[in-house]
């Protein structure tokens, strides 16, 4: 048998999922690691990874394919966007992987270029936590000065396994330093941060080849493969892996909500930067037309308030039970990337909405549920709008398509029927675009 495994890292958890294609050709997946992804607080509003404690699990996901005697021949990687490793001239890690929701990159937003020149210059849609602002900020502080190198987080743990360096393009394109009408660097922007393209060494596009384990890692988990490029952001992979028809929107739902739809061209103009879509890079240079939403963060924030310590399941019960609530907010507010308090955070936007102040938890998490709703058909007009097109159904998919309470409110909201994708789209795509390869 022929096993292909994908190592799909999200902002919450992480799963190894490994494939294999059956008789009929039709390709089966089976779950057989899964570990929190490691973010550790070093500060009220200060965080980054653990780099070593989520290598370790992606070492043990690799010795369990083994123990399950399912030995893969081809491993792909994909995370979330934006955060990268930055290496010193001896290729050792330059400090912490800082988390994007350090809020350390607030101030370089207002004084890093402007948020229009950026869109500008590279279609992307400029947040206070993408990688150009967090690099400006490493420049600030003098880390810059002592780097090197720098890696997207799953190129660099495609690199630890292999020892060869490498950014694949979907996720270095989360960055706000490359152009995605010609999906090169800008230089305006790396001249700004003080550096040359050679500090992202060698780009490749997913489905290359980056090389087999090092002796090191073939030793520590007793098999040799090789590692691919995968379409290392997951959101890439994820619509590609979505099983999405003509004429759906698609909504990757999980710790974010990603609603877009894939184009061949981008689309940059005053009225898509004012929408606040973006252009992020997907397959074969075909472009990810899609707004930045927030999704699961908040309800699994919430939860951690919740004495009463719910599951997923009591969240949805008591949100139905909360349904009469009529609050919402803007779920993109920048208070509610990584507040102290979330449950503060969210009753003081429903009260600057003049709402009442939610009763009890299942109202709270009502809100929520009612507020990505109306996220997303408001994204869906953004969408119609530019590229003039109609959508006649929403198609999700990733962990939050198990949500069959938001999907239904989604389509009431939306006036437009939900089908469901697969839950593990990422991990679909992943393993699709590392089959490809030569």
């Amino acid at each position: 048998m022929n096993y292909y495994l994908a190592i799909d890292i999200g902002a919450t958890s992480g799963r190894h999922i490994l494939a294999y294609r059956n008789e009929a050709g039709t390709l089966e997946i089976e779950e057989i690691y899964r570990f929190t992804t490691p973010l550790v607080k070093d500060g009220p509003t200060s965080c980054y990874w653990d780099i070593d404690v989520l290598f370790q699990d992606v070492l043990n996901g690799l010795k369990k394919a083994k123990e399950l005697g399912k030995i893969p021949s081809r491993i792909g990687i994909d995370t979330f966007g934006v955060d990268y490793a930055l290496l010193d001239e001896k290729d050792c890690l330059l400090g912490h992987i800082r988390s994007y929701r350090d809020e350390r990159t607030n101030a370089m937003k207002k004084t890093f270029l402007t948020p229009e020149r950026i869109y500008q210059l590279t279609g992307i849609q400029p947040h206070a936590f993408d990688t150009v602002y967090q690099l400006a900020d490493d420049r600030r502080r003098g880390k810059l000065s002592k780097a090197k190198a720098a890696m997207m987080l799953p190129s660099y743990l495609a690199y630890l396994l292999t020892g060869i360096k490498q950014n694949e393009l979907s996720i270095l394109s989360t960055s706000a330093l490359m152009d995605s009408r010609t999906f090169t660097f800008r230089k305006e922007i790396l001249e700004a941060l003080g550096l040359k393209e050679s500090f992202f060494p060698n780009p490749i596009e997913a489905g290359n080849l980056i090389g087999p384990f090092s002796k090191k890692i073939q030793e520590t988990i007793g098999y040799q493969a090789d590692v691919y490029a995968a379409l290392e952001h997951d959101t890439a992979s994820a619509f590609y892996g979505s099983e999405a028809l003509e004429g759906e929107a698609l909504l990757s739902s999980g710790t974010w909500s990603l609603l877009g739809a894939i184009l061949p061209q981008p689309i940059i103009t005053k009225e898509s930067f004012e929408a606040g879509l973006s252009n992020e890079f997907s397959h074969r240079h075909e472009v990810r037309f899609l707004r930045n939403i927030a999704g699961m963060w908040l309800i699994n924030t919430l939860m951690r308030q919740d004495p009463d310590r719910p599951d997923i399941l009591s969240v949805v019960e008591k949100a139905k039970k909360g349904s009469d609530y009529p609050g919402r907010f803007d779920p993109e507010d920048e208070r509610l990337m990584n507040p102290i308090d979330m449950k503060e955070t969210i009753k003081t936007l429903l009260l600057e909405g003049n709402y009442p102040e939610p009763k009890d938890f299942g109202e709270y998490y009502y809100a929520i549920y009612l507020s990505l709703a109306y996220a997303y058909s408001d994204a869906i007009e953004r969408l119609e709008k530019m590229t003039e097109k109609k959508f006649h159904a929403i198609r999700v998919f990733g962990g939050g398509s198990k949500n069959l309470f938001l999907n239904e409110l989604t389509s009431k909201i939306t006036n437009l029927p939900v089908y469901v994708g697969p839950s593990e789209a990422t991990a679909i795509g992943n393993i699709l675009s590392i089959e490809e390869g030569e």
